[in-house]
């Protein structure tokens, strides 16, 4: 059967390799590419723990279809979580999702019509990007130097855009160990890009993936903490510090636009089961977040130790010109080639030699990107890192035949 006739135009183009690979790897390969949390670091034991507690207690709850904004239980649990960074937050606010892609592409729907313009920042999340094609956003970059998104080009852009009739809709950024180039937005610009959004009557994603895993450094306040008038919204996830495989996220929205938001959340609820478990665990049962935190703090030092492995092996084994970002927390760094390099034509060869990573032209909506590429090092252990990183280096080195 011909399928082309009936495809919406969203999903008439041509799969990218990158989302039909998955994250499948050659045997011999080591995987610099995805990044996924630390499998060995997965709280197992206590997750079942709380799995039990929490069914002894209110199963009928949590096996039941829920509330579409999520569970009380979960709601308390991420006011109270959201406190202890400052954030002052009602269950008005929140809406959980299935991990924070979800909660992108929910903020998007909700949002954008086709042809409408947005921001993002160069390099920028390809399932961000992915999302923004899907909606058929007119996507505008604005490129990223060592203290994050620069705000003087986006003021420029913003004005150039309205100037034409054009409002952008929001700026997506992750002004947090930003994926993928590791760096984040200086406080300075954090207040500037708050005030560009209320300037330009425009709203802000502030993608915050990461933020609870900062190894080095004093962490800036959040966009949303920052904002006074309701232009942000937050997306946060679990995925990176509990388990991916709970799919949880959620959404700290403006309290105007959360019954909207809801509107358009139509999976009956993100799983009631996961949410009790994880708030379950959360305080082990104590009605505090303690367990949570001590778990985070565990990964905190996991991850550090990754991070520090992979900077060594590229101070010691990166040939002359080129040079990478050197995160103070996250899952990744940005490695720039010398002039003239040609990180997709590098691909094949590296894998050849055992190793993988992906492309810094993926990360772009408009923009070339073709001499970068991200390295993860949340996934692999030290000694793997440190070797993958001296074979992709050794393959940078080496002219191409």
């Amino acid at each position: 059967m011909d399928y082309r006739p009936l495809l919406a135009r969203r999903a008439a183009a041509e799969v990218p390799a990158l989302f039909r690979a998955g994250a499948a790897t050659p045997p011999g390969v080591i995987p610099l590419t995805y990044g996924f949390p630390d499998p060995g670091s997965f709280p197992i034991q206590g997750l079942i723990e709380a799995a039990g507690r929490m069914l002894r207690a209110s199963g009928r709850e949590a096996l039941q279809y829920g509330p579409i904004a999520g569970p009380a239980p979960f709601l308390d649990l991420l006011v109270a979580k959201l406190r202890q960074e400052g954030i002052r937050v009602t269950h008005d606010h929140l809406v959980v999702t299935a991990g924070g892609s979800q909660g992108i592409d929910l903020i998007t729907h909700l949002l954008v019509d086709p042809g409408d313009a947005v921001v993002v920042e160069a390099p920028t999340f390809i399932g961000a990007l992915q999302t923004f094609r899907n909606a058929e956003a007119d996507v505008h970059e604005v490129p990223l130097d060592g203290n994050g998104l620069d705000t003087d080009v986006l003021a420029s852009l913003l004005q150039r855009l309205v100037d034409s009739g054009r409002r952008p809709k929001f700026v997506y950024t992750i002004p947090t160990f930003q994926n993928p180039a590791g760096v984040s937005l200086s406080l300075e610009r954090r207040r500037a890009l708050v005030d560009l959004a209320h300037r330009f009557g425009t709203l802000l994603i502030e993608d915050d993936a990461y933020s609870e895993l900062r190894y080095d450094g004093t962490a800036s306040p959040s966009l949303f903490s920052l904002d006074g008038g309701g232009a942000v919204f937050q997306v946060r996830t679990f995925s990176k510090i509990l388990a991916a495989g709970l799919r949880l996220g959620y959404v700290v929205a403006p309290p105007a636009l959360l019954p909207r938001l809801l509107q358009l959340k139509v999976d009956v609820g993100t799983s009631p089961f996961a949410t009790h478990v994880a708030a379950a665990f959360a305080g082990d049962g104590g009605g505090t977040l303690d367990r949570l935190q001590g778990h985070i703090e565990t990964l905190k030092g996991v991850y550090r130790v990754r991070r520090d492995a992979m900077l060594a092996a590229l101070a010691e084994h990166a040939p002359p010109d080129v040079d990478w970002t050197v995160p103070q927390g996250g899952f990744f760094t940005w490695l720039t080639l010398p002039p003239g390099g040609d990180a997709a034509a590098l691909l094949p060869r590296a894998t050849a030699a055992g190793v993988s990573f992906i492309p810094g032209a993926s990360y772009f909506a408009r923009g070339d990107g073709r001499r970068h590429l991200r390295l993860a090092f949340s996934f692999l252990p030290p000694s793997d890192l440190a070797e993958g990183v001296r074979r992709l280096c050794r393959v940078i080195g080496s002219p191409e035949r």
